[in-house]
């Protein structure tokens, strides 16, 4: 268990979080975030259909092959508010909230996986809690939040079984809290399914048989309907086939090396692509983006050569697969032509996180280590305060 003053600091970034976000859904002007309108429109759809909606019908978007459950719990917030302006509001903190609790599950996967290295699980947590652009997509109206907490819960959740001593009794109910979380998470967005499969492959690896197998169970017979619709409707498993019949048409991203680091930097810092390239960095922005980059990578290198033996051994593998595995999901997609964001990689935060904390252990001294993560800090504080300022003085692009 970590320290009381861990937790604490946790905590006080988790209200961080919070308020970030708040700031976010409040200041961003409504339907700047690249997606809103598209995500907006599914909700109203649902709360004026009571049903999914079908792309190729009037009045649907590229987005309407999306799994259903954040635009179900948007339409309830519709038809009880009655009024679009003040939904639209509360779907944005419905985000917020999800912020909150990302905050919290990635401190709580960081004290799992390196439970005694207070600084390394403090700006770990911090590069979810002080980034711009984790707050700025929890204070728009999107599936990116929610689906990330269903997940890294799940992840969280099974981080104690990847220790092979730990016993574990009433297998068959992990099993199906495995699942409902793993089911919520791909109901919320389909994107994260690979990472749900990684993570119920690796308990398999790891002989957690009865726990697997009913994990599994529980998310076919949860999920697999809207598979099957998707290849009712559009004759493939994801929708992506509708989206193009629809004639919503986004093209093939480059992909250089330069142009998908660059890709994964942007949307692990900086919210410009996601807000429409409205706003471009100056290149002082840029340059702090390039040093949070570097200490990304820096962190990365001491995670393997020297931290590594810190972590947990079973947690890291999991990190790492899970990582490994959407940053590979990522990449096929954009081999196959499918124009996809470095946000559906979002599977590869916690590992992220976990090296961005590590370059605090770059020095021997405890002060020179806070020292770092203080500085790191600040710079998160300074991107964040731009993308405030410059994003609020844009128009909106969309009419709640």
């Amino acid at each position: 268990m970590a320290a009381r003053g861990t937790r604490l600091a946790i905590g006080a970034l988790a209200v961080a979080a919070g308020a970030f976000g708040l700031a976010a859904a409040l200041v961003v002007p409504a339907g700047l975030p690249y997606d809103e309108p598209a995500h907006w429109s599914n909700a109203l759809y649902y709360a004026e259909n009571l049903g999914p909606p079908v792309l190729g019908d009037p009045g649907v978007t590229y987005e309407g092959q999306q799994t259903p459950l954040s635009y179900v719990i948007a339409a309830v917030v519709v038809r009880l508010a009655g009024d679009a302006d003040a939904a639209f509001v509360v779907v944005r903190l419905l985000g917020v909230a999800g912020a909150v609790a990302l905050t919290l599950l990635i401190g709580g996967i960081l004290v799992r996986t390196i439970p005694n290295r207070p600084a390394v699980i403090i700006l770990g947590t911090a590069f979810i809690a002080l980034n711009p652009m984790f707050a700025v997509i929890a204070g728009s109206v999107q599936n990116d939040t929610w689906t990330l907490v269903w997940a890294f819960a799940l992840l969280w959740a099974a981080l104690p079984f990847m220790d092979a001593s730990r016993t574990s009794p009433r297998p068959w109910a992990w099993g199906l809290l495995f699942g409902a979380l793993g089911s919520a998470a791909i109901l919320t967005k389909l994107s994260i399914a690979p990472l749900v499969v990684a993570v119920l492959a690796i308990l398999l690896l790891r002989r957690r048989v009865v726990m697997a197998l009913i994990a599994g169970g529980v998310v076919l017979a949860a999920c697999g309907w809207w598979i099957v619709r998707n290849y009712l409707l559009y004759g493939d498993l994801t929708g992506q086939a509708g989206v193009e019949r629809a004639g919503y048409e986004f093209g093939q991203g480059a992909l250089g090396p330069l142009h998908l680091a660059r890709s994964a930097l942007t949307y692990l810092f900086l919210p410009t692509e996601y807000l429409r390239n409205s706003i471009v960095a100056p290149w002082w922005i840029d340059g702090i983006v390039v040093v949070l980059g570097l200490a990304v990578a820096s962190g990365a290198v001491l995670l393997a050569a020297r931290v590594r033996r810190d972590c947990a051994p079973g947690a890291l593998l999991l990190l790492v697969t899970v990582g490994a595995v959407a940053v590979a999901a990522w990449l096929l997609q954009g081999t196959f032509g499918w124009h996809v964001a470095f946000r559906t990689a979002y599977g590869v935060l916690p590992i992220v996180a976990l090296a961005f904390g590590c370059v605090t252990q770059a020095v021997p001294s405890r002060r020179g280590g806070i020292g770092i993560a203080l500085t790191l800090g600040m710079l998160l504080l300074v991107v964040a305060g731009w993308v405030s300022v410059t994003a609020s003085a844009e128009p909106a692009h969309l009419t709640p």
